[in-house]
């Protein structure tokens, strides 16, 4: 049996227990119609997001098929689709408040570096002073989606403030991920769906070469 992770284990836990609680009687007296219809109760009753129903039925279905051994159609039948969304666009004004709302020149730079040049999280926190090539104003990504290397335009204001910030530091890595990420939400009122990973690489490419 695979190890599972501490996340998955409380998630499976609060699944199984909220049955447990919704019918108070013990869980190997629930019959596979009541499950059925707790299921059908969370869904059109308790308005669950399907994201939250796969939580639940796969913390049940772990629970009744290796636990009490139970082999039931319903585990086979029941299927939530993904929901598909699209992400909240920000015009650049309000990116352009946010970048600029920052207090702290870490902050500061790592959004800057992030936006201006479509980077995801993890190819800014890894940005070393060897991919930038300011003579051709371009930048080294190692290792990007698909394991692939590309170059992107190194904007200008994005290199003047990436020197500004290695001459704190004089690290080999550029910008470092040792930021909180509420304290941007707070200070912006920005929902969770506004931070950067959700932002597009076509919109973050536009971004800076309109003036920001």
């Amino acid at each position: 049996m695979p190890v599972m992770q501490k996340r998955s284990i409380q998630s499976y836990t609060s699944a199984v227990l909220k049955l447990q609680r919704f019918y108070n009687k013990p869980l190997e007296d629930i019959s596979e119609e009541q499950l059925r219809q707790y299921w059908l109760c969370c869904q059109n009753e308790l308005g669950w997001s399907a994201a939250t129903l796969r939580i639940s039925y796969s913390g049940i279905q772990h629970f009744f098929t290796r636990t009490l051994v139970r082999s039931w159609n319903i585990f086979n039948d029941i299927k939530w689709k993904r929901e598909q969304t699209l992400p909240t666009i920000l015009s650049l004004e309000e990116v352009r408040k946010i970048i600029y709302a920052l207090t702290t020149v870490q902050s500061h730079t790592f959004y800057l570096t992030l936006y201006s040049m479509g980077l995801r999280l993890r190819e800014a926190t890894t940005l070393q002073v060897k991919d930038i090539l300011s003579d051709m104003g371009l930048v080294h990504i190692h290792g990007g989606k698909g394991a692939l290397d590309r170059t992107v335009p190194l904007p200008k204001i994005t290199l003047l403030t990436l020197r500004k910030y290695y001459k704190t530091h004089r690290n080999p890595k550029m910008v470092s991920s040792n930021f909180r990420t509420k304290t941007v939400k707070r200070k912006n009122g920005k929902p969770c769906h506004w931070m950067p990973w959700s932002l597009s690489e076509d919109f973050c490419s536009m971004f800076f070469p309109k003036g920001l």
